[in-house]
């Protein structure tokens, strides 16, 4: 997808969802299109919120907090979080993103 970014860009399409770290640098594209386009998910219910431990949803909430601190992201989970997910990976997220 995000070899269409461009021209969806000059379409007016002002942010992405859903920003999934599994198929997308999410790093790399935040800094090439940072003040054009903003990127809405980023957080693995793929990966990170289901099989992580809750320090490690802790470690990467925090890098993505890090990696959008200047703007054009909303920090979300990037897709629907399904029912594999343990309560304390969820409130490891959340308590996280409180304290920022």
């Amino acid at each position: 997808v995000d070899e269409l970014f461009e021209d969806l860009i000059s379409i007016g399409l002002r942010v992405f969802n859903p920003f999934q770290p599994e198929v997308m640098d999410v790093a790399a594209l935040m800094a090439a299109y940072r003040g054009r386009l903003a990127f809405w998910g980023g957080l693995s219910t793929q990966r990170t919120l289901p099989h992580g431990t809750p320090e490690e949803v802790r470690a990467e909430t925090r890098r993505l907090i890090e990696l959008g601190r200047d703007g054009g992201y909303v920090l979300s989970p990037a897709h629907a979080v399904g029912g594999d997910v343990p309560l304390a990976n969820m409130l490891a997220f959340i308590e996280t993103v409180k304290a920022r």
